[in-house]
């Protein structure tokens, strides 16, 4: 008979519940999602959370929760804390209950965040590229789906002061009431007032008080019967009674009545408040069903956040490829990011290793990562990641054995192992901590290797620990079959817990103990019992692992050794580019002084040539000859001098670190000889030397022994006492530069954060931007910088990696890592 199942109730049964759950921890993980969940609906959606086999349902709920991980980077978490729980209200008031003012302030919170969530999406739409609504659409959906309420919120807002609060705005009746209510008590204190002064005597105090909801009077006892009144209660020794003098019973009876009328009033109005909220209660309830989803949503994300999480591919072909993977449970900061694969070229992995050195961690780090995916939650893992979407997880991993089932150790992995050969279904991943373990070593052996050899008949991906030489073996020999190791460090008898793939890893059992100290004579017995192949065999994967640990330091090296050379290429190309800047500066200026005097000549001789045309009238032609022979010799002897000032300006140019071309009186040089720079104390002398003084010394040096000092070496030789003494006025120059670089650096410090947003920004303007925030950050003493630009088309991405690449203050960068921002964060290191 066809039995009819709703989509809810399909998913349900694709979900993966049991003890697979608790075996691997994902239930820790799913209390660490529900204790960020805001809402009460939205954490029982978290407590529900479970693995999914279904890939379509993965794929939306690792979509979402990227979308809510990409939010809370750009814009911060979604206002969902009042977005209380009106189920039950909503129940009572449907059933024709009236709801209280707290009730119905619950619904105005809820109403207001509402809004405010609305407001909040609005907010980053309005904040550009890229587009929310391209980035976020399943947020954005969900959003746009919540109705709103303007109306009742305000006047729940203008009628309701607190919890047991009406305000007397509520409605005209209720003020009328109250204002009543106030004159008529008004009217028992005066009446009251004349009692207390008329009978002070016979009053213990002269108060007066209110006693059954009347204003009353406390009369000593000794003088009961001397007012006339109605006794409402006495003190506990007996020696007051309270009295309500007959004066003000009528009045009393009016303040009864009003306040029941009151009472009645304020009854109508919360039914009125009631009813409304009735006719809304669809609005209300759809607005809950999207927070319990929008913040399921964000309690994923905001973990994600966390953990620098990422949100892996999806197959369903059984390939598990988790690159930099992090066991979410042990803290990030002492935690190894592993490489496992599976699926891809071998179905099956066999993990080996010494005891302690991260084989069930990788093992559970696996199962753990899939099932989280399988859930729709980010994983500890980098870029590039892939996770298989699988029918089935299931897993034997540590000690089950029970004194009261009278299981050992043997009989509970292996009543595991059965129970997960009963139940796999389609794809499934299967991982087996310790095969085999707890009986003989060659039954055990043999029993692991049948073991493995049927789940990979029922096409299962499979990861397995073990001790056993024979699955090594069988590892090596078999397709489809990879081994891998945990690599251990025999030196400080610590595993590092890199799982290394490929290569079987030695269990170091005498090795340990001997660093341990247990006795020589004791391990060479041990070691006299084993075969020779047996010893060869466990020498050559110690010298293999050795090699191999030697074969990484050396790449790890050789790797930070490239980066260094490649930086000082960086960093030389650059100072020479800015040399040879420096020194076309340098020359141009020169042409330009040139071409100055060369104009003044020319008009010099302008000048002169305009007077003798004036003269030549009274000149006879020799005299004429003669001024014009003079002419020309002024002119050739310019020309002569402007080469002679060429020739010596060109030669006169020198370089930071370049020899000295021309020596002046006063000016700074560098005696590489001595180590020390100092001031020259004269010009050039006739045979070829200069005195340089050099802190308390004199010496006289040949021009070629000179150096131009470099910008280190002068600053060095003004910051010494004796260097301040021989270059005071320049000295007072640079005190002034100083300071005024001093309160430039306070006022940037002050004033740069180590973040700059450029989302929104053209090209141009970001440029702009750019260059002003590197200055600041460098004055200010930032050290590293958090440039903010967006995915986008990448132009801007693009714009702002040319400068810093062509920036000499800028050390490195690198594009933001999975909790920074991805590659819309550029994340600058300064020099």
């Amino acid at each position: 008979m066809y039995e009819f199942m709703s989509f809810e109730d399909s998913l349900e049964r694709k979900k993966i519940r049991g003890r697979v759950l608790n075996t691997l921890e994902f239930n820790k993980i799913r209390d660490s999602v529900t204790a960020k969940a805001r809402t009460s609906y939205g954490r029982e959606l978290c407590e529900d959370m479970a693995p999914c086999c279904d890939i379509d349902y993965v794929t939306r709920e690792l979509s979402c929760a990227r979308q809510a991980m990409d939010h809370i980077l750009r814009f911060g978490m979604l206002p969902l804390s009042g977005m209380r729980d009106l189920r039950e209200s909503l129940v009572y008031s449907k059933a024709d209950g009236t709801l209280t003012c707290g009730q119905l302030l619950e619904v105005a919170s809820f109403l207001r965040a509402s809004e405010e969530i609305k407001k909040s999406i609005s907010k980053a739409r309005s904040a550009g590229s890229p587009l929310v609504d391209e980035t976020e659409p399943d947020i954005c959906a969900y959003v746009d789906g919540i109705e709103t309420c303007s109306r009742l919120l305000e006047e729940i807002g203008s009628a309701i002061l607190g919890q047991d609060e009406v305000s007397d705005k509520a409605s005209k009746e209720l003020s009328s009431i109250r204002r009543e209510r106030k004159n008529v008590a008004g009217g028992i204190r005066t009446l009251l007032d004349r009692v207390i002064q008329n009978h002070a005597d016979m009053l213990q105090e002269s108060i007066v008080t209110l006693r059954e909801g009347r204003y009353c009077i406390p009369v000593k006892a000794d003088f009961n019967g001397r007012i006339e009144g109605i006794v409402h209660g006495a003190s506990s020794s007996g020696q007051t009674l309270f009295i309500e003098p007959m004066s003000v019973v009528e009045a009393n009876n009016k303040i009864a009545e009003l306040n029941f009328a009151e009472q009645a009033e304020i009854q109508r109005i919360l039914k009125c408040f009631t009813r409304e909220v009735v006719e809304i209660s669809p609005l209300l309830e759809n607005n809950m069903e999207i927070a319990s989803r929008l913040d399921y949503m964000f309690a994923k994300g905001e973990y994600g956040v966390e953990n620098n999480s990422f949100c892996p591919s999806l197959n369903l072909e059984g390939r598990i490829d988790l690159k930099g993977a992090r066991h979410p449970l042990i803290p990030r900061e002492s935690v190894v990011p592993v490489d496992i694969n599976i699926g891809d070229k071998y179905d099956s992995l066999v993990v080996t290793g010494p005891n302690t050195g991260g084989k069930t961690v990788s093992l559970k780090t696996c199962g753990l990562l899939v099932l989280m995916t399988m859930a729709g939650l980010p994983i500890p893992a980098e870029s590039g990641s892939e996770v298989c979407v699988f029918d089935r997880v299931l897993a034997d991993i540590g000690d089950e054995q029970s004194i009261e089932e009278s299981l050992s150790t043997f009989s509970a992995h292996m009543s595991n192992i059965v129970f997960i050969l009963k139940n796999i279904r389609g794809r499934s991943l299967v991982l087996l901590d310790e095969l085999g373990s707890g009986t003989d070593p060659a039954e055990g052996a043999a029993l692991a290797i049948s073991i493995i050899e049927e789940l990979r008949k029922k096409n299962c991906s499979v990861m397995a620990t073990t001790h056993y030489r024979e699955l090594k073996g069988y590892a090596e020999t078999t397709e489809g079959v990879m081994n891998a190791s945990c690599e251990f460090d025999t030196e400080t008898l610590a595993p590092t817990y890199k799982l290394i793939t490929g290569r079987p890893g030695s269990s170091n059992a005498f090795v340990i103990s001997s660093k341990l100290g247990l006795a020589r004579h004791i391990l060479d017995n041990a070691r006299s019992r084993m075969s020779s192949d047996e010893l060869q065999y466990e020498a050559l994967l110690a010298k293999a692992e050795e090699e191999a640990r030697r074969v990484t330091v050396l790449a790890e090296e050789n790797d930070r050794l490239n980066i260094e050379l490649k930086a000082e290429k960086a960093r030389l190309e650059e100072e020479n580019a800015k040399l040879k800047q420096s020194k076309t500066k340098i020359l141009n200026e020169m042409r330009a002084e040139q071409k100055r005097i060369l104009q003044e000549r020319e008009e010099e001789i302008s000048e002169e040539l305009r007077e003798l045309r004036r003269r030549s009238k009274d000149m006879d032609r020799a005299e004429r000859e003669k001024e014009l022979d003079k002419i020309r010799r002024k002119l050739r002897a310019g020309v002569e001098d402007l080469s002679e000032e060429d020739d010596e300006a060109t030669d006169s140019v020198a370089l930071s670190g370049e020899p000295v071309k021309v020596v002046v009186k006063g000016e700074c040089y560098y005696v590489p000889s001595l180590g020390q720079t100092g001031v020259a104390e004269s010009d050039l002398s006739k045979s070829g030397t200069v005195n340089i003084i050099c802190g308390n010394m004199k010496i006289a040096v040949k021009k070629s022994q000179l150096m131009m000092p470099t910008k280190a070496q002068r600053d060095e030789f003004f910051r010494t006492k004796n260097g301040r003494a021989a270059s005071k006025a320049g000295n007072r120059q640079l005190k002034s530069k100083s300071e005024e670089m001093g309160k430039v650096r306070f006022n940037a410090a002050s004033s740069t954060r180590a973040e700059l947003m450029l989302i929104g920004l053209t090209t141009a303007e970001a440029e702009s931007k750019l260059y002003k925030y590197l200055e600041d950050c460098v004055l200010a003493g930032i050290k590293e910088a958090r440039i903010v630009h967006g995915k986008g088309t990448g132009a801007l991405r693009a714009c702002v990696q040319d400068i810093l690449i062509k920036d000499d203050r800028v050390e490195s960068y690198r594009a933001g890592a999975q909790g920074e921002g991805d590659a819309g964060v550029t994340i600058v290191k300064f020099r």
